[in-house]
């Protein structure tokens, strides 16, 4: 990001400089009265509204140390659009203020403001409704992860934008793409639904749509003007081609390829070929015109992945390798899966292969379960918030009495404690008991709530009853920060069966995936080591007895 940073006196000079010793790239223009105060700082001339017009597109960012009202008369007359406009922070000269004035989403004044009231220890000014609430951005949910906003649904920001903030039904379809847009820590507002499929939701029904997704061609239908379309950078392209050939046939290959898989070219997150293709003129080109990275593999690299659906004996004589642009795309990729195998395309004599893969994403299960899913109630009863199964319609009867595992009714606010407790009947049996740490600094990590999350897991796959229950108790801090949020398994019936899960103490559990905690939970239901499905870096090392270390 350009940034500029504006003085006309000696205090703002004062900021100026500490602003640019944060900021070194940033260019500093100071008034004389106040040169003197900033080092390597520019001459700012007067009148100040000629000054500002003719750097004001040269950058992305503006940081004006001075009033506000001064700020907003310069700028005015130069306002155009907001998808082009820069960034404008304005700080006060004594820096206790520092104030989001224009662009704040798309040009990045929000983020800028932040850091601006980082440096100078100023309080930080953001009206931007989204973000005081804490909810979605529909203009920049995208812009962290190098997303591309779809043009065609630019009249779609606005509508979609205020059904956000005036807490109106909005669904949000994700087909595609990294899965940590949402950012905050806490559970999404409850008008806000997700989902991974547009055909689960009648438009009628919502005031907007998010969809994110890699497809060329949407079939939007009633959503018009109130959907707002993302392309995430999921794609990655296998490409092989005859030596020399043209980037024109390559961009014909691609293009042909797009129309026919109906796969947006504004999602292709890089290409990958073999080492024999590295300077491949053609490829090169095509892929520094996009932007995209280039990679290329050894034959015998490429020769052992997994997942080829097209080998080639000719193939493998001529590189080394079975394969080269479905290889090339599943290594690139991380996969094992091709959504196309090979394709092949010729023009103008000249011959290229294309593959096609998604790349996977996961995000921890307590990231997960702060959003809200299609289905899935997240807020207490659906009553509370007019909401059912089938979205739009309103739910009016009574909600239902919450029970525990033994069939007794809980008090409410509570998840198993009972109303007319037994101090007789004896615990339910489990084979494992899983200690979850959610004190001290474990909450701050994303371990607060988890073991209720487990819980729910658990009872949906049939282990939170039987021979092979599995019983989660959530503690207080366990005296193990450094982990970050951590838990202890124990095993009953050591004496009976190997012990192969017992007392073994994990840590940074709060980035598993939910398909990691099912095979974490899978594994103990049938004594298999979760050594073998976990990695090693979630077991904690424990200290040798004292007296017996080596």
């Amino acid at each position: 990001m350009k940034l500029a940073i504006y003085a006309i006196t000696v205090n703002g000079a004062k900021q100026a400089q500490r602003l640019k010793r944060a900021l070194p790239y940033a260019d500093v223009f100071v008034s004389e009265v106040g040169i003197n105060e900033c080092e390597f700082a520019q001459p700012l001339a007067f009148p100040l509204s000629g000054f500002v017009e003719e750097k004001f597109s040269q950058y992305d960012g503006h940081i004006f140390v001075f009033a506000s009202g001064i700020v907003s008369r310069v700028i005015a007359p130069l306002l155009g659009d907001k998808r082009t406009d820069p960034a404008v922070v304005c700080l006060d000269e004594q820096a206790k203020f520092a104030i989001s004035l224009l662009s704040g989403h798309r040009g990045g004044a929000n983020e800028l403001t932040e850091r601006v009231a980082y440096i100078v220890k100023a309080t930080p000014v953001v009206t931007t409704a989204s973000d005081v609430s804490e909810s979605v951005s529909v203009d920049m949910l995208g812009a962290p992860f190098g997303w591309y906003l779809d043009p065609q649904t630019e009249n779609a920001i606005t509508p979609v934008s205020a059904a956000v903030v005036n807490e109106q039904p909005v669904a949000i379809i994700q087909q595609a793409g990294e899965k940590g847009w949402w950012k905050y820590d806490k559970r999404m507002p409850a008008h806000l639904i997700c989902h991974d499929s547009l055909d689960a939701f009648n438009a009628d029904d919502y005031q907007g749509a998010i969809l994110i997704s890699d497809e060329k061609r949407i079939e939007i239908g009633k959503w018009h003007n109130k959907l707002v379309l993302w392309h995430p950078k999921s794609i990655v392209l296998g490409i092989g081609c005859d030596r020399n050939t043209p980037v024109s046939v390559l961009k014909a290959g691609l293009e042909s390829f797009s129309d026919e898989f109906n796969i947006s070219l504004e999602s292709v997150y890089g290409l990958a070929s073999i080492d024999l293709k590295a300077d491949e003129t053609g490829i090169i080109e095509l892929a520094e015109e996009n932007q995209w990275p280039y990679q290329t593999y050894a034959p015998q690299v490429l020769d052992n992945v997994k997942g080829i659906e097209k080998p080639s004996d000719y193939v493998k004589k001529v590189t080394g390798s079975c394969s080269v642009a479905e290889a090339a795309a599943l290594k690139l990729s991380n996969t094992e899966k091709l959504i196309v195998a090979k394709w092949a395309f010729k023009q103008d004599g000249f011959n290229m292969t294309l593959a096609c893969c998604r790349r996977a994403f996961s995000e921890p299960l307590a990231w997960q379960n702060r959003k809200n899913w299609l289905g899935k109630n997240k807020h207490g009863s659906h009553g509370r918030h007019g909401m059912t199964d089938q979205p739009g319609e309103a739910q009016h009867q009574a909600t239902p009495v919450k029970v525990n595992a033994y069939g007794n009714e809980v008090v409410e606010g509570y998840q198993c404690k009972p109303k007319h407790p037994d101090l007789n009947r004896p615990m339910l049996y489990h084979r494992h008991h899983i200690l979850v740490c959610e004190g001290g600094r474990c909450a701050k990590a994303g371990s607060k709530n988890l073991g209720h999350e487990l819980r729910g897991l658990l009872k949906e796959m049939g282990l939170a009853s039987g021979s092979k229950r599995i019983k989660v108790s959530r503690t207080m801090c366990a005296g193990a920060c450094r982990n970050r949020s951590t838990m202890v398994i124990y095993q009953r019936d050591a004496s009976e069966a190997a012990a192969v899960n017992n007392a073994l103490w994990l840590r940074n559990i709060e980035t598993l995936s939910e398909t990691q905690w099912r095979e974490l939970f899978q594994a103990l239901a049938n004594d298999k080591p979760i050594t073998q499905v976990l990695d090693s870096d979630y077991f904690a090392p424990i200290a040798a007895p004292s007296g017996d270390e080596q």
